[in-house]
Order: C-alpha cells, then sequence, then structure tokens
C-alpha cells in the first residue's frame, strides 16, 4: 500500500493524546460519605472491573478512529509495478492503397482512425506516423483532425523500413517502457528481412482485413504495334478472385471512344484489346467498376505525336542493310560518306553509325565526343583495313580499345537476354537458329557489357554508356551478320534507345526521363499543368532536344499538359499497382517475439490497466465512522 501524501502519517504521533488521557485518569472523583458499605462491597468490585474494560475499549477504540482518519487524509492507494514507470506509446498506422479495402461499408483506414479516436485516452501522450507523414509526442487532441482527414500514400513502408523508424520516435532510455503498435492489413509485399529490437520495445501487431478479399485493377496497358497505322491499346486486367463479366471504358478527355467487357483469366492476367485512330493525339483514361480497391480502376495513358528519331550514318559503304532498316514511320534517316557533311547537323541526331569508316580524323573525332557527351548515341562498325589508333583515342574515353585482329572464323553463338538493348525484344530465348559467322574479327580490350559474343566467349557486339561497338566489319565478305534475323532487333533497338521517347504513361515516384524537340530560350520554361496543380519538372537542353526528368513530382495520378511547349504535348502518370493483389502476410511471419491483438481498443485497456491505481481513502473514512459507531455502543452498553 502507497500514500500519496505520507508525510500526513506523522500525525499518528498524536495517538498519545488519548493514551495519556486514559492514562492520567484526568476524571475527579467526588467522596459521598455512606453509613454502612459494607453491603455494597461486592456490588463495588464489579463495577471497578466493568470500567476499566470500558476505558481500554474506548481508548482502543479512539486511537483506531484516530489512525484511521490519518490514514485517510494521507490517501493511500494500491497500484500494478510498472504504474509508475514512464511509458512511451509509438503508433504505425498504415495508410496505403491497399488499406482502401472495406470493411462494414468503411474503408479499413477509416475504422482505424475512428477505433484509434475512441481508444485513446485524452491526456495519454504518443507519437503516430503513417507511410509519408508523422507526428511526436502528440494528445489525441492535438492530432485529431489530421487523423479524420489523413490521406492515402503510395508508398507502402516494409515492415523492416516501420520497425527501424518506429524506433527513432523512443527516449534513448532503459528505465521507460516502449511500446510499438504497428496496425495495418500487412500485405505480402511489406514482407523484409528480419530487424533486431532492442529488449525494452514490446511489439504488438494488430492486423485489419476485410472479410471480402475481392479485387480487380487495371495492371498495365501497351501499344501491340509499332506500326503508325495499326495502334492497338492492350490492357491488362487483374483479380484475385473470380469477378466474371466486368465493363471496360475507353475515354479521350471526357469523351467515351469505345467499351467492352473482359472476362476473368485464373491462370493470367486477362487482356482487352482496343483499336485506336491513327496519328492522333489521344489523352485517354481506361476505367472499371469494382467493390474493392479505388486507387486500381483508372489508368491514364496519352498518345503524342510521334517525333520521328534521326539517324545519321557516316561511311564509303552504300549501307544498303541501313537503308532497309531505317527510314520508315519512326526514324528519319540520312547517309553521308564523310561525316564532313554532316557536322553541321551532328547535335540534330540521335543514334550516328560510323559504317566501316577507314579513318578518324581529329576534328571528327571531336565533334563524335561532344555528340556524345550531349546525349547521342554512337555505333561503331569497323572497316577491315581501318586505322585501330585513331579509334582507340576516341574508345580509350569510355575505358573500351581495340586490339589485336583474329583471322580465324568463328560463329556468333551468344546474346545477352538481359541486356537493356533486349529487354523489350524477345519475348523468349532463341535457342535454335542460323548461327551468323564472321571471318576475321577484332580482340576487345578494357571494361564493357557484352551483348553478343562469339563461341570463343570475345564480344562480337560491346556496350558502354551510349557508344556500341562491332569487333568485326559487317562487309558481306566478311560476316553474313546484315543477313541474319538479329540484324533487325538489333540495330533498331539502338535507334529506339537513342532517345528517351514519350511512353504511354510513367510510374509516381519512379526516377523517369523524356526527351522533346525543344529548344529553350534563356526565359522560357517547361512546365506541366493539370486542373490547376502547376509544377516545372527538372530540365536540361542537350543538343537539339530538351530532357524532362519526373522523380519526386508529380504525386497525384492524372494526365498532366506540357505549357510554353511549341507542339501539343501531355503525360500520365499512375500509382504503382503493387497493392493490387491483396495477398496477406500470416501471423508467423512477424516473429516467434511479436505479440498480436484483434482489437485495438483492448491494447489501450491494458495500457490503462497498466497505469491503474486503486485508491483506499474512503475506505478508511468508513472504517472511521464504524469505531466512532463502536465507541457508542461501547458508552451504551457499558455504563
Amino acid at each position: 500500500m502507497l500514500f500519496k501524501y505520507p508525510q500526513l502519517l506523522w500525525s499518528l504521533w498524536l495517538l498519545l493524546i488519548p493514551i495519556l488521557i486514559h492514562l492520567l485518569q484526568l476524571r475527579r472523583f467526588k467522596p459521598t460519605p455512606f453509613t454502612n458499605v459494607r453491603l455494597l462491597q461486592r456490588v463495588q468490585a464489579k463495577s471497578q472491573k466493568s470500567q476499566t474494560l470500558k476505558r481500554w475499549l474506548l481508548l482502543l477504540t479512539r486511537m483506531a478512529i484516530f489512525t484511521a482518519l490519518i490514514i485517510a487524509f494521507a490517501q493511500p492507494f494500491i497500484a500494478n509495478p510498472t504504474a509508475f514507470k514512464e511509458q512511451e506509446i509509438t503508433i504505425y498506422l498504415d495508410n496505403s492503397f491497399s488499406m482502401q479495402a472495406k470493411q462494414d461499408n468503411n474503408s479499413l483506414l477509416e475504422n482505424a482512425v475512428q477505433e484509434l479516436i475512441t481508444a485513446i485516452p485524452e491526456d495519454v501522450s504518443f507519437s503516430l506516423f503513417t507511410n509519408d507523414s508523422e507526428f511526436r509526442e502528440v494528445t489525441l487532441g492535438e492530432i485529431r483532425n489530421s487523423m479524420l482527414q489523413l490521406p492515402y500514400a503510395s508508398n507502402q513502408l516494409t515492415l523492416r523500413e516501420i520497425i527501424l523508424k518506429g524506433q527513432t520516435f523512443f527516449k534513448q532510455r532503459e528505465d521507460v517502457l516502449k511500446k510499438l503498435i504497428l496496425i495495418s492489413d500487412f500485405q505480402r509485399s511489406m514482407e523484409s528481412d528480419s530487424v533486431t529490437v532492442s529488449g525494452d520495445t514490446e511489439m504488438i501487431y494488430v492486423p485489419i482485413r476485410s472479410e471480402e478479399l475481392r479485387n480487380i485493377a487495371i495492371d498495365s496497358a501497351y501499344i501491340k504495334t509499332t506500326s503508325a497505322s495499326d495502334n492497338e491499346l492492350v490492357i491488362k486486367i487483374s483479380a484475385n478472385t473470380d469477378y466474371g463479366s466486368t465493363p471496360v471504358s475507353l475515354y479521350n478527355r471526357d469523351d467515351l471512344i469505345a467499351k467492352s467487357a473482359v472476362t476473368y483469366s485464373p491462370s493470367e492476367s486477362s487482356e482487352l484489346v482496343f483499336s485506336l485512330p491513327d496519328r492522333q493525339f489521344i489523352e485517354g483514361v481506361v476505367s472499371l467498376s469494382d467493390t474493392g480497391l479505388e486507387y486500381d480502376n483508372e489508368l491514364y495513358f496519352t498518345i503524342n505525336t510521334r517525333e520521328k528519331i534521326k539517324v545519321l550514318a557516316v561511311g564509303e559503304s552504300e549501307g544498303v542493310f541501313l537503308n532497309r532498316l531505317f527510314g520508315d514511320d519512326l526514324t528519319e534517316f540520312r547517309n553521308i560518306r564523310s561525316l564532313d557533311q554532316g557536322i553541321a547537323s551532328l547535335n540534330e541526331q540521335d543514334l550516328v553509325i560510323l559504317n566501316q569508316v577507314p579513318r578518324l580524323p581529329p576534328a571528327m573525332r571531336e565533334s563524335l565526343r561532344e555528340f556524345i557527351i550531349q546525349g547521342g548515341s554512337l555505333v561503331l562498325i569497323p572497316s577491315v583495313n581501318m586505322n585501330i589508333s585513331e579509334f582507340n583515342l576516341l574508345l580509350n574515353s569510355y575505358g573500351i580499345s581495340f586490339g589485336s585482329k583474329n583471322e580465324t572464323p568463328v560463329e556468333i553463338t551468344g546474346i545477352n537476354y538481359t541486356h537493356p538493348l533486349y529487354s523489350d525484344v524477345f519475348e523468349e530465348r532463341v535457342d535454335n537458329f542460323d548461327y551468323p559467322k564472321v571471318q576475321e574479327h577484332y580482340r576487345l580490350n578494357g571494361r564493357w557489357s557484352g551483348i553478343l559474343r562469339y563461341a570463343n566467349e570475345q564480344p562480337f557486339l560491346a556496350g558502354r554508356d551510349n557508344v556500341y561497338v562491332f569487333t568485326a566489319s559487317l562487309d558481306p565478305g566478311n560476316s553474313n551478320f546484315t543477313s541474319s534475323p538479329l540484324i533487325v532487333p538489333t540495330l533498331y533497338a539502338m535507334a529506339v534507345r537513342s532517345r528517351n521517347l514519350p511512353e504511354l504513361y510513367y510510374p509516381l515516384g519512379a526516377n523517369s526521363s523524356v526527351d522533346i524537340s525543344e529548344v529553350l530560350e534563356e526565359d522560357r520554361i517547361l512546365s506541366l499543368e493539370k486542373e490547376g496543380l502547376e509544377f516545372i519538372p527538372r530540365q536540361q537542353l542537350i543538343g537539339e532536344k530538351t530532357r524532362l526528368w519526373f522523380d519526386e513530382i508529380p504525386t497525384e495520378p492524372g494526365i498532366y499538359a506540357l505549357e510554353n511547349a511549341q507542339i501539343e504535348r501531355s503525360f500520365s502518370f499512375n500509382h504503382k499497382r503493387t497493392e493490387s493483389q491483396l495477398d496477406y502476410l500470416n501471423n508467423e511471419s512477424f516473429g516467434a517475439a511479436a505479440k498480436i491483438n484483434s482489437s485495438i481498443s483492448g491494447i489501450f485497456q491494458e495500457i490503462e490497466n497498466m497505469r491503474a491505481v486503486t485508491s483506499l481513502w474512503k475506505w478508511f473514512v468508513i472504517l472511521a465512522l464504524l469505531f466512532i459507531l463502536l465507541e457508542v455502543i461501547i458508552q451504551k452498553a457499558l455504563k
């Protein structure tokens, strides 16, 4: 038993007062003469014993009254051992898109916020953080409105990130009870490597999930063909359960241009194909409606007016295979015999191909180096009798160089399917095909990334930064590579990657970039605007192009128009679809030491019980009254 005012217990010395009164017999007796007391001797003896017992009982009773009153004023109480220890409470509240799932007509996030507001006592200080915001050492009254207005966030933290961030909210003291409460649906995407938690931190997991795990998502979209005359937009629909048939609508701005229905495919994502008008600027939205998550029911995309990739071929050779490859609707091709003829327009090019040029004079070499610095791409096809030293002066800047010539015929047998050049080229690995051959080739020294290789593991095609180097002449007398099926995807992919063409859409938060044909003057800045929301992306003039970067901005999905541009353009942005599957972690994923609770209110009830103090002063007041009643009874009973 503890006391709120223990200093009042010194008043127990007052108990000496009734003791002294009773011991000193302060009551005076007046003698009365009587003729004969012999007959009263027996009665007198009995009366003296009764009075002695009465005095002792009154003494004990009055001492008990004083004791009970003094203890009552000292306010005694009993408490748990942890009641007076300082407690620190940190709460992680998941506000990711998966928390849009419905439970009792409200989203999981709304239900969690309401339960927190109901369960947290007004006088309790705590810290709270979400995926994109934090509140340190606040009370419920200070952040109630902020909690009710919490937005959904696209960046889902992993368990490791949550725990590491949560520990930063605690003070570095050992005498403090620390509780880290994690409130989430715990998607499978949150799983990560385990992290060590300090022994004085209690981890409490509160899984909240919807009973109806049904969601349909517009997963992605792409143009099936690259021909300007045939635009087929393929929409991929994913779901975690059989949804039967669902209508999907396609809009250009606010105009409905197509509508169809998609059926569930249990083995893979369902696909829906829309035919789009040719050579038309489209700001499109694909939408559907379902009872699951809301953020993945729309997908924005933009088809801008195509800007042709400019390819310049330099070489005394005719380059017939290059004329067959380029000069279509996507590329603008020009073939010159000497770089001197095109040096003035070099900065306007996206890709320069040195096709079996025998020599590389200093002026040409410096122009090419400046072209590469400005973001251009270079393809070097050596000639059989080229001046190696002149070309190495250019290649040495990129850590590679030609070595000695190998005159042994060899086949080209290796394809690096993981190289970015082939990332969107091959649907599957090709094992059986007619391998092209070369009669002689150069060795390649330095650090390079292999793309195609010979049977002897030497590179036939290697790359470094924006420079691609063949190690053998493509002249028909030396190689049959130009008649191989590999020639088209290889060189065409080089052209496509030489310029960051606009994508259908960009994922929010990803580091993306695009090149546009705009030469900015000093006082002209490009910006993106959507419904009054405007921002200026990072931009840089590179040759005759301007490169825009999208990373931390924008933060909202939609179609953003490019302002201050000479040609009408727009760019679409969408949230990543990482949370659409509704696949959850099981309890074993939290670890054996984790405490799992199904109720937020139950956690705070336990915290209140740990802080609970039971006051006893009322019982001592009642006890004092009982002793007073007992004294009255003694006074009446023992006369």
